[in-house]
């Protein structure tokens, strides 16, 4: 008996130690990994506010293109056309007749006939001067006054007489020497008038430079 309760009193021998723990991790690396993604998801999402708008950072639309304003057109008046016509063709007018070239020659017809006629020197020019009048003695305008040289070739340009009738033709602005013949013209250039020659010199004293000749209608 005594036997018996010395083994139950007997201490236990000590348990054998259990495996070793591995030591666990330091937590404060834990908060630092969660702090950075913390900040870099804020970083993140401060850059999609800033440039895309609330609606990209929360993904439920695309972001809107700003829609730029385009001017409105201004209305322009618009053009009704009436009905068209046929063109028309207007005839020209038949064109005139050209004159003939100037030829000194003489006529049996005259419609004017000389009257009278008188010289007198001048130092200042050379020429012919008069007047055209008409049956009652009224003056004739627009009459062709022309000079030719004794070779039938024209001294000067045809001159017309005036509303007086007048005329005044320049051969040269001295004295000058020279056989003239001196003759009316119609207003196309035939004659109407005799052929009249007249002489002038370079004696400024008692010579002749400037011929008067007067004209009438023949009735």
């Amino acid at each position: 008996m005594n036997e018996i309760e010395e083994l139950d009193t007997a201490p236990e021998e000590p348990a054998q130690d259990a495996a070793p723990q591995k030591p666990s991790r330091n937590p404060n690396i834990l908060y630092i990994i969660a702090a950075v993604v913390l900040l870099v998801v804020i970083v993140l999402a401060s850059i999609l506010l800033i440039t895309q708008g609330i609606p990209a950072l929360l993904g439920d639309r695309e972001p809107t293109a700003t829609t730029e304003l385009q001017p409105t057109a201004t209305n322009v008046a618009t053009f009704t056309p009436g009905p068209t016509k046929e063109a028309t063709h207007t005839p020209l007018p038949p064109p005139s007749p050209t004159p003939p070239p100037l030829v000194m020659s003489d006529t049996d017809t005259p419609i004017f006939d000389f009257e009278s006629a008188g010289a007198r020197p001048g130092k200042e020019w050379t020429g012919f001067f008069g007047n055209v009048l008409d049956t009652a003695g009224n003056p004739v305008a627009g009459v062709p006054v022309i000079i030719w040289y004794r070779d039938g070739q024209p001294a000067s340009e045809p001159v017309q007489t005036d509303q007086d009738g007048y005329y005044e033709i320049v051969l040269a602005d001295a004295p000058l020497a020279g056989m003239w013949t001196i003759q009316l013209l119609t207003e196309d250039g035939y004659p109407a008038s005799k052929l009249f020659t007249f002489q002038t010199d370079e004696d400024t004293e008692v010579g002749i430079q400037q011929i008067q000749v007067m004209w009438r209608e023949i009735p």
